[in-house]
């Protein structure tokens, strides 16, 4: 009997569940620091965004229509390609491991899908947004958006890692546009390296800093907050070659934002499908796991791109 038969009779509801609770097991790191929404159909999704305003003040006692003017944008959220993992069952051990979350098979497809999405989202982090109610504005990051790797305390010029100087300068810069940062947390993403280049801060061992202003760990001993900036360790960072003068160094992309600044548009979340493949002699069994989203920030003024040195 074949693998499709198989797979038929007496493996296709264990599949299923098995995948759900593989997805359970891998989830993307970053998907729970972005705002989530719901889309449907082929086409693309608008989201509103406000420029901050303020109430007026109306006098008289009668009732009064007010439209206080408010300058409203509108960001695209498009539809995509799915992203895709998939493997052709040719084996008994991969057939058996259909069945069993755990499973080597099951474990590395889940995975994978976990971290599409992650791409996904620092793509619409550092990527272009689209403006205007058909998305024609093509929408850049702008260069006043990036804080450079030369950001340091001192009169030094040349590029570092990451360091407290852009941290704080990053904070100030949410702080300056406006946002209630005691209302918003403020996530930045980093890699192993930069939270290397933070335990050499001669300020992180003073009991009088960690006082005011951090750092804190999780209980796993895990830095998980510098400046009340709470720090997501993701280690597949994009990186880009930056000349500051003396040539090009290889620089570290790292991403700081708000929730409501960066939106993920979810066509169809994380799933999983078995189907044959006719147009192959041995019409062997293939595993297909998917899911369709687009990420994009719907502001400038919630995310800001550091530039750190590496090595």
């Amino acid at each position: 009997m074949s693998y499709v038969e198989h797979f038929q009779q007496t493996k296709k509801t264990e599949y299923k569940d098995a995948s759900r609770l593989a997805f359970d097991h891998n989830t993307s790191i970053l998907r729970p620091a972005v705002t989530e929404i719901t889309c449907s159909g082929e086409k693309s999704r608008v989201v509103l965004t406000y420029e901050s305003g303020k109430a007026q003040e109306v006098e008289g006692r009668a009732p009064k229509i007010l439209d206080t003017p408010a300058n409203r944008v509108a960001r695209m959220l498009k539809y995509r390609p799915p992203i895709v993992s998939g493997e052709i069952v040719d084996h008994e051990d991969v057939f058996r491991g259909m069945s069993d979350f755990q499973s080597p098979t099951m474990q590395h497809h889940a995975a994978n899908i976990a971290r599409g999405i992650d791409g996904r989202i620092l793509e619409g982090m550092f990527g272009d947004a689209y403006e205007g109610e058909v998305g024609g504005t093509v929408i850049p990051l702008p260069t006043g958006n990036v804080i450079p790797a030369t950001k340091q305390s001192g009169a030094g010029t040349s590029a570092t890692g990451m360091n407290l100087e852009k941290i704080k300068e990053n904070r100030k810069r949410k702080a300056l546009r406006k946002i209630d940062l005691g209302r918003e947390m403020l996530f930045m993403a980093v890699t192993a390296e930069q939270i290397d280049d933070l335990s050499n801060e001669i300020e992180l061992t003073s009991a009088d800093y960690r006082a005011e202003a951090g750092p804190q760990f999780s209980r796993d001993g895990k830095l998980s907050m510098v400046w009340n900036t709470y720090l997501i360790e993701y280690q597949d960072l994009p990186t880009k070659l930056v000349d500051y003068g003396a040539g090009e160094q290889l620089v570290q992309r790292v991403p700081s934002w708000i929730k409501s600044t960066i939106y993920l548009g979810v066509w169809s979340d994380a799933k999983s499908d078995a189907r044959p493949l006719p147009e192959r002699v041995e019409a062997p069994l293939l595993m297909e796991f998917t899911a369709r989203m687009d990420c994009r920030r719907i502001d400038e003024k919630g995310f800001d791109e550091i530039e750190c040195l590496i090595g």
